[in-house]
């Protein structure tokens, strides 16, 4: 069974994340490049920083569908350094977004909750 639409989301699963078209759309995913991750240890949290720019040190590719409409990112180096290829932190997660000074807007996935979580801080 596939997601709507508007799904607001961003999936772990054994081959990387899985931006959600409701996602890309509402945060115009399709005019990034690049993506900037971040993780923070003591909280089990993923952070996305979406990017334009052939060098972008660190960054992973943002792989769009065809349509543009969803997107996924394949991380696999930072999946296994960071220990998250445990299965049980795969499944739908609801990103917040964040402001960061000196990096700007960053969205963060808590790997422990699950995709009934709330998008406010």
């Amino acid at each position: 069974m596939g997601s709507r639409a508007g799904d607001y989301f961003i999936s772990l699963n054994k081959s990387g994340f899985t931006i959600s078209a409701g996602f890309c759309i509402e945060e115009k995913i399709k005019d990034f490049s690049k993506c900037i991750m971040y993780f923070d240890t003591a909280k089990k949290a993923v952070g996305f920083q979406f990017v334009n720019g052939n060098n972008v040190k660190g960054a992973f590719k943002v792989v769009h569908t065809n349509n543009g409409a969803s997107a996924s990112i394949s991380p696999r180096s930072f999946i296994k350094a960071n220990h998250i290829d445990d299965s049980k932190y795969f499944g739908r997660k609801i990103p917040k977004k964040i402001s960061k000074e000196g990096l700007g807007e960053i969205f963060v996935i808590d790997l422990v909750k699950q995709k009934d979580q709330d998008r406010t801080l």
